[in-house]
C-alpha cells in the first residue's frame, strides 16, 4: 500500500510525474495525508483522488475546513483557488496511521496552523511546516500561535530519540539531536 504525505503539484507535468511514479511502485494509493491545510501541501489532493479514487484523504480535524476554502488554505492570495475533496478521515492527537507494515503516530503540533500535525514512526518524523533544520515554521494565523507551536515542539517532539530523522515539508533533513543543539528557537 502506498501513501503520499503533503502532495504538491501545480503544473500538468508535475501531476503526470507523480501519477506515473505512484503507478511504478506496483501498488495502490491508499492514503493522502496532509500535515496541515495550506495550499502547497494539498494542491495535488484532487488530482490524486481523481486518479486513485480509493485513496483516502487524512487531515487533522482543526484544518479540515481549509481543504474546501481557497481563502482559508491561502491559495486565493496567489490566484490559484485550490479546492480539495473533503477529508475521508479527520485525525487527532495520538491517532495511529498504518502505512504498509509501518505504524505512524499522529502528533498534533498547533501553531503553524491550528491543525498542524507531525507523523512519527520507524525512526522518522514527518514534520510538515512546524519544524525545519535550524528553524521553525511561521505561526501567525491566530493569537498565541508561535508560543503554542514552540511549546508543542518542546513537549511532544524533543522527547523523541535523538537519532530520529526529521523530514520537513520544505528544505533539508535534520535529526532531533541536531535540532536540540542547533535550533535557536527551541533552546531551553
Amino acid at each position: 500500500m502506498i501513501s503520499v504525505i503533503d502532495p504538491s503539484a501545480f503544473y500538468e507535468e508535475e501531476k503526470l510525474f507523480l501519477k506515473e511514479f505512484i503507478r511504478s511502485l506496483n501498488g495502490s494509493l491508499r492514503f493522502i495525508i496532509n500535515t496541515h491545510g495550506h495550499f502547497d501541501h494539498i494542491s495535488a489532493n484532487t488530482f490524486l483522488k481523481n486518479n486513485f479514487p480509493d485513496a483516502q484523504i487524512f487531515i487533522h480535524f482543526a484544518d479540515s475546513e481549509k481543504l474546501q476554502s481557497p481563502i482559508k488554505n491561502r491559495s486565493a492570495e496567489f490566484s490559484l483557488n485550490i479546492v480539495s475533496p473533503d477529508a475521508d478521515k479527520e485525525l487527532k492527537d495520538n491517532d495511529i496511521v498504518k502505512i504498509g507494515e509501518a505504524f505512524f503516530k499522529v502528533i498534533h503540533t498547533p501553531g503553524h496552523t491550528k491543525g498542524s500535525i507531525m507523523l512519527y514512526g520507524e525512526g522518522i518524523l514527518f514534520s510538515g511546516d512546524t519544524l525545519f533544520a535550524g528553524t521553525v515554521g511561521t505561526a501567525k494565523e491566530y493569537k498565541g500561535a508561535f508560543n503554542e507551536m514552540i511549546q508543542s515542539i518542546k513537549e511532544k517532539v524533543l522527547m523523541l530519540p535523538d537519532s530520529t530523522l526529521i523530514l520537513p515539508g520544505h528544505m533539508e533533513t535534520s535529526t532531533i539531536e541536531e535540532e536540540k543543539s542547533l535550533n535557536p528557537f527551541i533552546q531551553s
